[in-house]
């Protein structure tokens, strides 16, 4: 199988209210940088999805993360960005890597 990969970046801000007490500052509203992979399957070797282009796209659909609920998580901010790109690519394979400052994070397949 053939991936595109587009990686980004964005700052932003959100809270984990239930989080246990041996982490409870996570309940406050606290910083990342949301690291981001984007794997989109191709078709083929010629590169029908285009890495500017996506990226471009892709930078987009992050701001708009941006500017939602402080209450999302790295899992939720994965899972909006799939569903963006399984509307746009409904018959390709897509998995969205998050990661909170580039350590820790989730995958969405």
């Amino acid at each position: 199988m053939i991936w595109a990969i587009i990686k980004t970046s964005f700052e932003g801000y959100h809270q984990w209210v239930e989080a246990p007490n041996d982490v409870a500052f996570l309940r406050n509203i606290h910083r990342h940088l949301f690291y981001v992979e984007l794997w989109i399957e191709q078709k083929h070797t010629q590169r029908d999805i285009e890495y500017i282009t996506a990226k471009k796209e892709l930078n987009n659909v992050c701001q708009h993360e941006r500017d939602l609920s402080t209450n999302q998580s790295c899992e939720d901010i994965a899972t909006e960005i799939k569903n963006y790109y399984q509307k746009k690519y409904p018959d390709r394979k897509i998995k969205v890597y998050i990661f909170e400052d580039n350590e820790n994070g989730t995958l969405v397949e």
